[in-house]
C-alpha cells in the first residue's frame, strides 16, 4: 500500500554508553584548554538577545565541553549572547577552568547555595532580554538560541520556552513534560525513545513544563514571578514551580523541538540516593501548592492525550497522499494551506502521510506550520497502530482523495469501527479533485467524445462512501455541481487562499520570456500531456514571431522527459526548486495549455497573485470560474494559432498586459481571500452537527 517509511537511519546507544563517551570526550577537552594553555574567549556583547546563566557545582570536564561548544558556536548562534557562570562552591579543580574563560561574567559563591538561588544571583547579573538557564552539561546543537527566541515571536503569549533533549547517543531524553494525578506526578514525553526525531515529538506544542537543564523565559516574567522559588533549594522542581507560575500568569510554556541538546542529566548530581530523597521532599512541597490547580478542573489526561497540555484544544486527524509541499502541484499546495491554516487556529493536528513523507525532519517541515505534527508515511501498519493507539483522541477526521477515503474506512473496518466512532465530532470528506470529471474531459480530448453514463458511473463509484461523512468539501463550483448530482451531497466549495504580496511585483519593461510551473514526473500526466502538444504546436510558432523567446520550466522532472525539453530551443528547465516567486517575478507570460485536468489549478492562481498575467485553456478558465481577460486569456488548444497569438500578443503589448494583470489581482483578491477560506474551515470542522 505505501512506500518504506520515512524513518531516520539514526543508530543510536544507550544513555549510559553514550553518557561514558561523551565524559571521555570531555575529560579530553578539559586536559587539551589546560595543556595547550588554549583561551575560552566568547566576543563581547554589548547589547545581547540572551543571557546564558550556567550554575556550576564541580564536574569540571563536562563544565568545560558546554563552555567549549557554547563558544566555538557563537558565530553560528544565530543571536547575540553572554554567559554568566555561577559556581556553586565547587573544588579547586573546577575553579582552575576558569582563568582560561574571557568574556564571561564570574560569580563565585562561598558556600553552595542551591540551584534556584544561584540561578536568581546569575539572572541578577544578565542584560538579554531573554534568560537562558543552561545545566552545565548541555551541548547546544547549531541554531537551538535563535529556535527558541523565535519561538517567542512566532507564538503570541510565549513565557517559557524549553528544548528537545537528547542523551548522548541519541536516545530521547523529553520533549518538554507534563503532568498527571498518579505517584511519578511529572511525566517527561517522549522520554527513553529511540528515535529522536519521532513524529509526535517533533511538533512545536504547549506543555505542562520544561527542564530547567535548558529553560529560557523573558527576563521581565522571570523578574515579575520572583525568579527560582528558595524553597526548593538545593534542586528539583523549583523549574516545574517557575512553569506552573508562569501559566498561572496566563502565559504559555512551550518546548520548540527545532532547539536540540545534549543532555548529559545527573553527570553533575550527588549520589542517587540523596537525588531521591530531595526529588520526594520537593514534589510533596510542590503538590502542596500547586495540586488545586493541576488537578480540580477540566479532563484528565490518558494515552497519547498526555502530550497535551490543554485539554480543550479541537484535534484533527488529517490523511492525505504525501506531505504537502507548495512546489509539489497535484492538488497538495491546497491541503498545504488547509493545514496551516488549522494550525493557526490554534488546533493540534497530526497529519498522516498514505504514501509518502520527505526522510529529513527539516524536508517534512520547509513549508508546513512546526505546530503540526507530521507522521511518517508507513501506510496500513502505521494507520493500524495510529488507530490502536488514538480511538477517542481526535475531534475531526479529514481525509482527502477518494482512494485515502476508502483507505482509512476500510483500516477503520478492520479494527471494528466506522469513521464517527473513530472521532468525538466531525468526519470531513475532502474530494480535492474527481478523477471521474478528469477521466470524462480526457475521453472527450483525445477520442472528440465522451458518454455522461461513464461519467456517472464513474461519479458514483468514486463518491460511494461520501455518506458516512458529515460534510463534504470540494474544490470548485463545478464539481460541487458533480457531487450533488451524483453523489446526492452539497459539498462545500474550499479553494485556494493566496495573499497578495504586500511590495510592487516587478513591471512589464522589468519582466522577460515564459514560465511554465507544474511537477513532471510521469509520461501521460496533465502536465507532461500539455507541453507535449504545446512543443509540437505551438512553441514553433511563438519562436517564429519572437525568435529571442525564452520559457522557463519549473517543477520536479523525470530525467527523460527532462531531456526531451531541454532539447526545444530556448527552453531552461530548471528542476524543483525551493521558491517559484523568483521565476514568476521574472517572466513576462505564464503559460497553461492543459487538455485535461480535475480539480483547480493553483498554479494560475499563485501566477496571478504576482501579477502575472497567464494565456490558459477552456478546462482551466471553467475550473477558475474567470472570464477572459481576467488574469488570463483563454485560448482553445484545439487550434495552435490563435494560442501562439495570445502569448505573443501578451508579451509584446503593455496595454494589453497590464489591462488583464489589473483584473486578475481584482478577482483573485475577492475569490482567495484567506481570511474568508480559514473561516470556512473553521465553519466546517466547529459548527455542530444536526442529527
Amino acid at each position: 500500500m505505501s512506500e518504506t517509511p520515512a524513518v531516520p537511519l539514526l543508530d543510536t546507544v544507550d544513555p549510559g554508553t553514550g553518557r561514558r563517551a561523551a565524559l571521555a570526550e570531555a575529560a579530553l577537552i578539559f586536559d587539551a584548554i589546560h595543556r595547550n594553555d588554549v583561551r575560552v574567549a566568547f566576543a563581547p556583547e554589548p547589547d545581547p538577545d540572551v543571557s546564558i546563566v550556567i550554575v556550576a557545582r564541580d564536574a569540571r570536564h563536562l563544565l568545560a565541553l558546554t563552555l567549549y561548544r557554547l563558544c566555538a558556536g557563537q558565530r553560528l548562534a544565530g543571536v547575540t549572547f553572554e554567559v554568566v557562570l555561577v559556581d556553586n562552591a565547587s573544588t579547586p579543580e573546577t575553579r582552575a577552568l576558569y582563568p582560561h574563560l574571557d568574556g564571561v561574567t564570574l560569580i563565585e559563591n562561598a558556600t553552595n547555595t542551591g540551584f534556584g538561588p544561584a540561578c536568581n544571583a546569575g539572572a541578577a547579573r544578565a542584560r538579554g532580554r531573554f534568560i537562558l538557564f543552561l545545566n552545565p552539561d548541555v551541548d547546544l546543537l547549531p541554531g537551538a538560541l535563535a529556535a527558541m527566541v523565535a519561538a517567542f515571536r512566532d507564538h503570541e503569549g510565549a513565557g517559557i520556552v524549553g528544548a528537545r533533549l537528547v542523551f548522548p547517543g541519541g536516545v530521547l531524553q523529553e520533549s518538554g513534560a507534563g503532568f498527571r494525578d498518579d505517584a511519578g506526578l511529572t511525566h517527561p514525553h517522549g522520554r527513553g525513545n529511540a528515535d529522536p526525531f519521532a513524529p509526535e515529538h517533533a511538533a512545536t506544542r504547549d506543555v505542562g513544563y520544561v527542564s530547567g537543564a535548558v529553560l529560557m523565559i523573558e527576563r521581565t516574567l522571570f523578574e515579575a514571578l520572583g525568579g527560582f522559588d528558595p524553597l526548593f533549594a538545593p534542586a528539583y522542581f523549583e523549574d516545574t514551580d517557575l512553569c506552573l507560575r508562569c501559566h498561572q500568569a496566563e502565559r504559555r510554556v512551550i518546548v520548540q523541538p527545532r532547539a536540540v541538546a545534549i543532555h548529559y542529566e545527573n553527570a553533575t548530581s550527588a549520589r542517587r540516593e540523596d537525588v531521591e530523597a530531595l526529588l520526594d521532599r520537593n514534589r510533596a512541597r510542590f503538590l502542596d501548592r500547586h495540586r488545586q490547580s493541576l488537578f480540580a478542573q477540566g479532563p484528565q489526561p490518558r494515552g497519547t492525550g498526555l502530550l497535551d497540555h490543554d485539554p480543550w484544544r479541537l484535534r484533527v486527524l488529517y490523511v492525505d497522499d504525501r506531505v504537502p509541499h507548495l512546489d509539489l502541484g497535484a492538488g497538495l499546495p491546497r491541503a498545504n494551506a488547509i493545514l496551516n491554516a488549522m494550525a493557526a487556529l490554534g488546533y493540534a493536528v497530526t497529519f498522516f502521510p498514505n504514501y509518502e513523507a520527505d526522510a529529513e525532519e527539516a524536508q517534512r517541515y520547509r513549508d508546513l506550520d512546526e505546530r503540526i505534527e507530521i507522521s511518517y508515511a508507513s501506510g496500513d501498519d502505521g494507520f493500524a497502530r495510529l488507530i490502536a493507539e488514538r480511538r477517542d483522541h481526535y475531534d475531526v477526521l479529514w481525509v482527502s482523495r477518494p482512494h485515502n477515503i476508502l483507505f482509512v474506512t476500510q483500516a477503520l473496518h478492520a479494527a471494528g469501527l466506522d469513521p464517527r466512532s473513530f472521532v468525538r465530532s466531525k468526519v470531513i470528506f475532502d474530494s480535492e479533485a474527481l478523477f471521474a470529471l478528469r477521466d470524462f474531459v480526457t475521453e472527450a480530448a483525445s477520442a472528440g467524445s465522451a458518454t455522461a453514463a461513464d461519467l456517472a458511473w464513474q461519479a458514483e463509484r468514486e463518491t460511494r462512501l461520501f455518506g458516512l461523512a458529515d460534510a463534504v468539501v470540494c474544490v470548485s463550483p463545478a464539481e460541487a455541481r458533480v457531487l450533488a448530482r451524483y453523489s446526492a451531497c452539497n459539498a462545500t466549495v474550499l479553494g485556494h487562499a493566496l495573499t497578495l504580496p504586500e511590495a510592487p511585483t516587478p513591471g512589464f519593461s522589468e519582466r522577460a520570456g515564459f514560465v511554465f510551473v507544474g511537477a513532471l514526473a510521469r509520461e501521460g500526466q496533465p502536465n507532461v500531456d500539455s507541453l507535449d502538444w504545446f512543443f509540437a504546436h505551438t512553441w514553433p510558432l511563438v519562436r517564429a514571431a519572437l525568435p529571442q523567446a525564452a520559457l522557463t520550466i519549473v517543477g520536479g522532472i523525470a530525467p527523460e522527459i527532462r531531456e526531451r525539453y531541454a532539447r526545444e530551443p530556448g527552453v531552461q528547465v530548471t528542476g524543483r526548486v525551493p521558491q517559484t516567486e523568483p521565476f514568476l517575478d521574472a517572466a513576462r507570460v505564464f503559460l497553461a495549455p492543459t487538455r485535461f485536468a480535475a480539480g483547480i489549478p493553483h498554479k494560475v492562481h499563485e501566477a496571478v497573485a504576482r501579477g502575472l498575467p497567464c494565456v490558459v485553456t477552456p478546462i482551466l478558465a471553467d475550473q477558475v470560474g474567470w472570464a477572459d481577460g481576467t488574469g488570463f486569456l483563454v485560448r482553445d488548444w484545439r487550434d495552435p494559432k490563435p494560442f501562439a497569438a495570445a502569448l505573443v500578443a501578451l508579451h509584446e503589448d503593455a496595454a494589453l498586459w497590464h489591462s488583464v494583470q489589473a483584473a486578475g489581482f481584482k478577482t483573485i483578491a475577492a475569490d482567495c481571500d484567506a481570511g474568508a477560506f480559514t473561516a470556512a474551515i473553521r465553519s466546517l470542522c466547529e459548527a455542530q452537527v444536526v442529527a
